[in-house]
């Protein structure tokens, strides 16, 4: 999918390829490009923040070293940024987007440059692209009965995969910079301690990470890099590991507790499954977002780019996916289908594949191109450069022009910002909310100004239990106000339960006294 080369750095150990298309336009301005695409995507899709697992790291990250001991407390490879953000913008909406944010243009950012130093630059604009309207990036709305937890969701899956990635793009491009002698020579000695930093930071982060070890020993072996890179990429990696013991034993008093704490994870399904299942994990997430048929040709194109191509950059991207896939489908009951380690069910167990899938895909597609354009006389080409460009331009309106309504569409989280807005309004009427666990969460941040903390709801809250059968019936107190959404009860809030509706913002609504 470019026009750029009929070669590459990674394929011929070379000089770099002549740029065909475009060649006066420097790379940072297609990064820079890019990076505004994905702000502008990005910020339409923005959801509110879910009741579980991110609001989880938020309280830990506050409550920090004084944390339970679970595997989200013991991420602290979100918990320190995170607490940082919370330092400075208090407790609300920006301190929890903050992480999720930033490290998603690093994830945009490091696509692009790993596509750049194993590809060519336009190969990995275009993969990049694809990224960024991915199905699992953009499908962020949250309704009852669905699970949409990646996009600006403080959870440790895109930090991770976007820290691995530059870990990679880093390394390889490191490996290229030959000077005149081996590979790796012509780089600083930084560039490998910073390779390192964010393989060591990439665990912090999300303990699945080692599942990508195996993966970085293929690219030190596979790009020949001397030993002492290897070193100097260990020695942060080691760091890393470091500073985890050292936290765990001020939090916990065991230097180990992390490891002792996933050793235990898992549990039974909450419905039988066999291992077929297990072994079909990864389509069947595919097949519950829109888009199926593209992500699925986006694996079949890498796969096909490695067996194909059979060079190193095409291949490190089919290691990529099976150095995930395997432990994944082993843990998610292949081994044991009575008990499963890791749910990988949910599509954000599988968000570290993505770079994989767009890059190794795009330049498979770019390879066949180049091979076209080879064969064309001299003089012909140009027509080999436009078929080219024109490749590139139908294959994103394919995987994107069908997701641009439902991206126009997205309600972001202009539901819990107006209920904010109706319960600051109506403050000093406002005694008691009433509302489940959950949702009580959510209105933790949601009581309180977006950035600085300050509450503007002052009403103390009153839990119930979520999935009820029927909602909890008004006490008759003109100053309780319930707040339902199809998580609290089945059967939704009527008058003769004592209760009037106040505001309804899709899904979610208010409620105050019948009568009041």
């Amino acid at each position: 999918m470019t026009a750029a080369t009929t070669a590459t750095p990674a394929e011929t150990d070379g000089p770099a390829p002549r740029r065909t298309f475009l060649p006066g336009l420097p790379t940072w301005l297609i990064g820079l490009g890019l990076v505004l695409v994905h702000l502008a995507v990005t910020f339409q899709v923005r959801p509110a923040p879910r009741w579980n697992d991110g609001i989880f790291v938020l309280n830990d990250a506050r409550d920090f070293p004084h944390v339970p001991l679970d595997h989200h407390a013991l991420r602290i490879g979100n918990l320190l940024p995170v607490r940082a953000f919370l330092e400075l913008f208090g407790y609300g909406q920006v301190a929890y987007y903050a992480w999720p944010f930033l490290t998603a243009i690093l994830l945009v950012v490091s696509v692009f440059a790993l596509g750049t130093v194993v590809f060519d630059r336009w190969t990995g604009a275009v993969a990049t692209l694809l990224l960024i309207f991915h199905p699992v990036m953009v499908d962020t709305v949250i309704k009852a009965g669905t699970e949409r937890m990646t996009t600006w969701q403080l959870l440790p899956d895109i930090p991770s995969t976007a820290f691995v990635t530059t870990g990679l793009a880093l390394l390889i491009g490191a490996a290229n910079r030959r000077g005149d002698g081996r590979p790796g020579d012509g780089a600083a000695y930084w560039w490998f301690l910073l390779a390192g930093f964010c393989f060591g930071w990439a665990y912090l982060v999300r303990e699945l990470s080692v599942f990508f070890y195996p993966l970085l020993l293929g690219v030190l072996l596979a790009w020949r890099l001397p030993l002492r890179r290897w070193v100097q990429v260990a020695l942060p990696m080691l760091g890393c590991l470091v500073l985890e013991m050292v936290l765990a034993q001020w939090a916990h008093g065991d230097p180990l507790a992390r490891l002792k704490v996933d050793s235990e994870h898992g549990s039974a399904p909450l419905a039988p499954i066999t291992r077929v299942d297990a072994l079909l994990r990864f389509p069947r997430i595919v097949e519950v977002y829109p888009q199926t048929v593209v992500v699925l040709t986006t694996f079949v194109l890498m796969v096909l780019g490695a067996l194909v191509v059979r060079r190193r950059a095409h291949v490190l991207f089919l290691a990529w996916f099976l150095v995930l896939w395997l432990p994944l489908t082993l843990v998610s009951g292949l081994l044991d289908p009575g008990f499963i380690r890791i749910n990988a069910s949910l599509m954000r167990y599988w968000v570290p594949v993505l770079p994989a899938l767009v890059l190794g895909s795009a330049g498979f597609v770019s390879w066949l191109l180049a091979r076209v354009r080879e064969r064309l006389p001299a003089d012909r080409r140009p027509v080999g450069v436009t078929l080219t460009a024109a490749v590139a331009v139908l294959g994103v309106a394919v995987a994107v022009v069908p997701l641009l309504p439902m991206i126009a569409r997205n309600p972001r989280d202009h539901a819990w910002n107006a209920m904010r807005a109706y319960l600051h309004q109506h403050d000093a009427a406002v005694d008691t909310i009433v509302t489940d666990d959950r949702d009580a969460l959510v209105l933790g941040i949601y009581s309180r100004e977006p950035e600085g903390g300050d509450l503007v709801v002052h009403a103390s809250v009153e839990k119930t239990p979520h999935a009820l059968k029927a909602p909890p019936p008004a006490t008759g107190d003109p100053g309780t106000y319930l707040i339902w959404t199809p998580g609290l009860s089945r059967k939704k809030p009527q008058e003769f339960d004592g209760w009037h509706l106040l505001l309804k913002e899709r899904e979610l609504r208010l409620y105050g006294p019948a009568g009041g």
